[in-house]
């Protein structure tokens, strides 16, 4: 029994020895942050207190999401819908109602669509067919004002628009020939989570950049990063595809937005102009397409969106796919060349050049993670990033009869074989490898300072268009009681916005510290647990 207690208090000095180093590091990097949020904080504050209100930044947000601000939520209306044109007006309601990607109808330039309705729109939900160049919205208020918004300036193949006021009778009219699948008419209040309200792609501002050949890739071997770090953590993630499939098969495009949706993707995938070409290996792929072509549009990318992390499929293929090899090979040399100006120089001069901190591949048998797939997600009601997907791919009907799925150990199935889609290896990184598991590993800081910068010039922007608003007062002597009224509400309404404001800050600050409080206390743990098993290992 003593040798027991002798043991044991020699295992606990030891790993206290660990842990207290450990400790030293962790509060050294938790301190430094702490300060760089307390700036972020004091910003904030210092800007709030040049009266910048904050209505802007809450509106822009409130209508980013599309959603109107009612706790009901909003009903699909029943419409008609009929085509417009010089000789013909047709009744098309059928087949712009039926909830099919297989019923369109094609709208020519000049031509018009109108729908109407015995109840209240409150915004219009199109699915396009097509790809989407630009349309105008036209529609009259009650008081018959009318109303035109111009639309399809991202290209949204499902595309949903808000109105400020209700409507019963819509047009729609194209700049170009254009086709649709369906239109769904909603009533005001909440909108249910189908309905897909995009957001533009990242840009500049990027955490992670997934680099997927088709549409079903993302969802079978990225899935995991997709819900994770997408739709769990909120962070910036976006995809760039490398085929269209407008050139083959046009329903996979909204197969790849359903799936992505379903994720918690919210940023708007991009895709390159190549063709889905089947093959099995590497060299033939090289003969179906023109590989510097690709390698220009992965390059493209990672300058364009400046990722702090990239995200590849397999070196091989995952089961051998000559599409998934190319892009593959076209990723390394995109992330190991796209800091040097003289590679690609037309992206370069477009964009600038760019050096991504870290790079992972699926299945890199180096420098391994395992992404949690398990874990019960608070964004998703609780289900699991395997339940997700599950569901995710469900959306792409036109290959599950193709064998594919994903199975409920996290594994990707195919006819080839199943691949597990939770392993992952660092295959390049300027910032050290990885002692977690966790792909936003020595990245975090930089994602802060990111997102620091952004709402900085956010409020710069709010301040100088306040600064740039027309002085109305005192333009007419007979007003001058009204003017003394409104300048007075307009110097206390700034008290209220500056506390407002204070008040947003503090509380993303307070936030953003207790999940760092949480992450350190877990590391620390986690650390604690492998020192000690370490110890009873070499102890034996």
């Amino acid at each position: 029994m003593l040798d027991y207690h002798k043991k044991t208090n020699e295992m606990e000095r030891k790993i206290g020895m660990h842990n207290k180093t450990l400790f030293k590091y962790l509060f050294k990097n938790s301190f430094k942050k702490l300060l760089s949020y307390s700036f972020i904080a004091i910003t904030a504050f210092g800007l709030s207190c040049l009266h910048i209100s904050p209505c802007g930044a809450v509106t822009s947000a409130l209508a980013a999401s599309g959603q109107n601000i009612s706790e009901k939520e909003a009903d699909i209306i029943d419409i008609s819908v009929y085509k417009d044109s010089a000789s013909t007006h047709s009744n098309i309601t059928a087949d712009m109602t039926d909830a099919s990607y297989d019923s369109t109808a094609d709208i020519a330039s000049g031509e018009q669509l109108i729908i109407e309705s015995d109840e209240a729109i409150y915004g219009l939900y199109i699915i396009w067919s097509s790809e989407v160049s630009g349309y105008t919205i036209s529609y009259n208020d009650k008081d018959n004002n009318k109303t035109s918004i111009q639309c399809g300036s991202y290209g949204y193949l499902h595309d949903y628009i808000p109105f400020n006021t209700a409507a019963t009778s819509i047009t729609i009219e194209t700049s170009a020939d254009m086709s649709i699948s369906d239109i769904y008419a909603y009533s005001e209040g909440r909108l249910p989570e189908t309905v897909q309200i995009w957001q533009p792609p990242c840009n500049d501002d990027t955490d992670i950049l997934v680099f997927s050949t088709h549409a079903d890739d993302e969802i079978l071997f990225l899935g995991g990063v997709l819900t994770n770090y997408g739709g769990e953590q909120g962070l910036n993630v976006q995809v760039a595809y490398m085929c269209d499939f407008f050139l083959t098969e046009p329903v996979r495009q909204h197969e790849e937005l359903d799936g992505l949706w379903e994720c918690g993707i919210k940023n708007y995938p991009v895709k390159g102009d190549f063709m889905d070409l089947y093959s099995l290996d590497l060299g033939t792929a090289m003969t179906q397409y023109n590989y510097d072509d690709i390698v220009s549009y992965a390059t493209s990318c990672v300058r364009r969106f400046k990722p702090l992390v990239c995200v590849s499929q397999d070196f091989n293929g995952e089961y051998g796919h000559g599409g998934h090899c190319i892009y593959a090979k076209a990723v390394s040399e995109a992330v190991n060349s796209s800091a040097e100006a003289s590679f690609n120089p037309d992206s370069a001069s477009e964009y600038g050049i760019w050096d991504t901190p870290k790079t992972y591949y699926h299945l890199y048998n180096e420098n391994t993670i395992t992404l949690d797939v398990d874990t019960p997600l608070s964004r998703f009601n609780q289900r699991t990033s395997v339940d997700i997907l599950k569901t995710a791919f469900t959306k792409h009907v036109s290959q599950i009869s193709y064998s594919f799925n994903v199975m409920d150990n996290g594994y990707a199935k195919t006819y080839w074989g199943n691949f597990d889609s939770r392993a992952f290896g660092l295959y390049r990184t300027t910032v050290g490898y990885d002692t977690g598991n966790d792909m936003m590993e020595h990245v975090t800081a930089l994602h802060t300072e990111r997102e620091a910068k952004k709402e900085t010039a956010k409020l710069q922007a709010a301040k100088e268009k306040e600064e740039d608003a027309p002085d109305n007062s005192g333009s007419d002597n007979s007003n001058n009681e009204a003017n003394d009224t409104s300048s007075n509400e307009a110097h206390s309404s700034p008290d209220i916005k500056q506390t407002a404001i204070t008040l947003i800050a503090i509380l993303i600050i307070g936030v953003v510290i207790c999940s760092q409080a949480y992450r350190t206390r877990y590391l620390y743990k986690k650390k604690y647990e492998e020192n000690k098993e370490s110890f009873n290992k070499s102890d034996k």
